[in-house]
Formats: C-alpha cells, structure tokens, sequence
C-alpha cells in the first residue's frame, strides 16, 4: 500500500521546522536566539500576503505548534518523548502562538456580526452552524458519499487524525476549574469518549481499531507530522490553542459546541461512503457510536454549559461565538483542502 503525503509542501516549509525538530532545551544561548528569531521571521510571513513564503511559512508555524501541543501531553514512556516543559519552548509557542492570535481575531473576529441577545443565541448559533459551507452542504461530503475511492476515504480519515486522536486529551484540559452542570456536562462527554469505561470501546481505540484495519500506524500523529496538510494542523492546534491558554477556555466551548452542532451529519455521509465501498461495519464503530452520542451532546453542550454561562455572564458570549467562528471557518478550510487533494489519491483498493 502507497502512504500518500497531501502536504504538498513538506520538502519546502520554512526554515524554523528542521531547526526545532534538532534543538534541545539545553541547547546554548545562540542557539535558542537563532531559533527564536527564525520564529519570529516565520510568523510575520505566515499572515503576511498570500504566496509560496507565506504558505511555507505558515506549514512550519502549525508543525512546531502541533508538536509542541501533541508533545506537551504525550507521556514520558513514548517512543521518541521530548521533554518541552523549559521555558525556552513555552516561549517558542507564545511568539507563535500570538501571532496566530492577532491573525485569527482579524480574520474571524467578526464573522457572525452583531450577537443576539442571551435568549435568542441558542436559535442563532444553531442556525450559523446549519448553514455554514462547512456543514453538509459542502461538496466534499457528496464527494464522499457517493464517488469516493477506499484509497479516498482511508487518506480523509487519516488525514483528520490530529484533532481526533486528541479529541479526548482536549476536553480533559477543559475540566479542571469548571464546576456545577458544566462539569457534569463535561464529564458525561468525557465519560463516552473512555468507552463508559470499558477499553475496547474508548473512542481513540476504536479509532485506532479502524485506522489499524487500513494499515496505518499507531503513532503516525507523533512521528510522521509532515504527512498532513496545514489545513489540518491548523485545526487541531486551534483546539489546543484554546486549552492551553485559560484566558480562552470560552472561546473552546464555543468550538466545541460547534462541532458537536455538525459532527453528526456530517459522519453519516463518510459512512455511507464506506460502506458504498464494502467497508464492513464492526470496522467502523468508531463512526458509528458518533452518529448517536454526538447528537445528546450537542444538547448538552447547549442546555447545561452555554445558555447558563451566557445568561449569568452575556459578556462571555463574544468569546464564546468567536470560538464557532474559528471552528467553522478551520473546518471549512480542510473541506476546501480535501476537495482539491483526495483526487489526488490513487484509487486502489485495499482489501477488506
């Protein structure tokens, strides 16, 4: 089986990614200002004018981003750890980070225009998210469903691997600190992605389950960053932007409660694609169980944590429709970006 790279940029990002991937925290000082100017030099070019800098620029900020977000909660037994709790990398992030920051405020700050009242959000945010382009609407879900290759479909799957994998680490950073019915909303969430306890069932493993059923590796999230596209590191890191940083935890539940909002109907579509192709279906439980778990918690992500939040305090509300923003447009990026890549993939079938 041929493993496709739809980063099509890998051999050509910008300068900081190779230095990163060779420093240490121990490195001396010219070695750390170097890096820390390449730093600087990358996230001005990576939101300056479009072209070929800008997008090599742009690839290596999400690749040092993701690792340091993906390396940050890997545990110390894990082939390959690095050790990024010096300093020297949190203000590695925090230069790139803020950059990222000012762009996607600029960007996105205003999307949604003037915010309803504390009553009228929920109808609202329901209704953006409906009628996003990013929601089913999108060619790409069509695209999925009806004429996709199992090569196709096997590299989409992949290729959402950042974010999905960590889905579960994601939400565990947002628990500490949250009390009352958001918490209990938190930890039902929570309590379904570890399997309702039972490890056969926990949702990374059933990812893995099905990745490993089409020959992908475990660690490919770890060891193989360069394998996916911007479009889908920029997702992720987005999420573990807005974990890692508390001032942002309003704008991750508003993320979140966009994608419990359009997960659902969007997976359905992936599943028919599957097994359009003869994809058996104990093979994609993980798909499965989100088609009805993801449904309960849109609701509860809207009746047990937002509207309370946003009754008692509606300043958070901002914040909070800010982080769908983010979420919504990210998402349609990767949509745009798998539209023009899958084809791309050559259509050999693999075996079920």
């Amino acid at each position: 089986m041929t493993t496709m790279n739809l980063s099509t940029q890998s051999n050509s990002a910008h300068g900081l990614w190779p230095l990163f991937l060779a420093i240490e925290a121990n490195a001396g000082d010219a070695a750390w200002q170097h890096l820390l100017n390449e730093a600087g030099t990358a996230a001005a070019a990576a939101f300056g004018a479009a072209g070929g800098e800008q997008a090599q620029a742009e690839l290596a900020l999400h690749r040092v981003l993701y690792a340091l977000y993906a390396g940050r909660i890997a545990t110390p037994w894990t082939p390959g750890w690095r050790d990024l709790d010096h300093h020297r990398f949190d203000q590695l992030r925090q230069v790139l980070e803020q950059a990222w920051s000012d762009s996607e405020t600029a960007r996105h700050g205003e999307l949604f225009g003037t915010p309803p009242t504390p009553e009228q959000f929920e109808q609202w945010a329901s209704a953006h998210c409906r009628s996003h382009r990013s929601n089913v609407g999108h060619p790409l879900f069509a695209f999925l469903r009806d004429a996709a290759s199992h090569e196709q479909l096997r590299e989409f799957l992949v290729q959402e691997t950042p974010f999905d994998i960590h889905f579960g680490d994601i939400l565990a950073k947002m628990l500490p600190g949250v009390y009352g019915a958001a918490k209990a909303e938190f930890s039902k969430n929570f309590w379904d992605e570890m399997g309702r306890g039972e490890t056969a069932l926990m949702h990374r493993q059933l990812r893995l389950d099905m990745t490993n059923a089409l020959g992908e590796a475990d660690d490919v999230y770890l060891n193989d960053i360069e394998r996916f596209c911007v479009e889908e590191l920029r997702l992720a890191n987005m999420y573990f932007h807005a974990v890692f940083n508390r001032a942002l935890l309003p704008q991750a539940i508003g993320m979140m409660l966009a994608t419990e909002l359009m997960v659902p109907g969007r997976l359905d579509q992936q599943i028919m694609g599957w097994r359009r192709v003869g994809w058996p279906e104990e093979r994609m439980r993980y798909l499965l169980e989100h088609t009805v778990v993801d449904v309960e918690h849109a609701h509860g992500w809207m009746h047990e944590v937002v509207m309370p939040m946003i009754q008692a305090r509606p300043d958070l509300m901002a914040p909070i429709a800010f982080g769908m923003a983010r979420r919504l447009e990210h998402a349609a990026a990767v949509c745009d970006r798998m539209m023009e890549l899958l084809p791309s993939v050559a259509a050999t079938p693999v075996a079920a």
